[in-house]
């Protein structure tokens, strides 16, 4: 049988390997985390990507009504002229 320095010896080595096993057990969900983290943060990119190309887009499309509006606006006040000068033109001529 064993002696009691060997029993002691026995009981504390079974204690580290008891603690071994609790840590390895606390890593191993730690990298489960870790692995469900890692999972999230591609999503959220995936999620970035998209929205900073949606937002490059839209940017190009205002630039493109801003310059249609512009070209607009500028056809309207040409249209209006236009009819005041009809107008004029008619007056003048008929001599009303």
């Amino acid at each position: 049988m064993l002696n009691q320095k060997e029993q002691e010896n026995m009981k504390e080595f079974m204690t580290v390997l008891t603690e071994v096993k609790v840590s390895l057990a606390e890593l191993n969900g730690k990298i489960d985390q870790i692995e469900d983290i890692k999972d999230t943060l591609a999503k959220t990119k995936k999620i970035a990507d998209d929205a900073n190309y949606r937002s490059t887009e839209n940017n190009s499309k205002i630039t493109s009504i801003q310059t249609s509006s512009r070209h607009l606006g500028i056809a309207l006040i040409s249209m209006i002229g236009a009819f005041v000068c009809q107008i004029l033109f008619f007056l003048l001529t008929f001599g009303i």
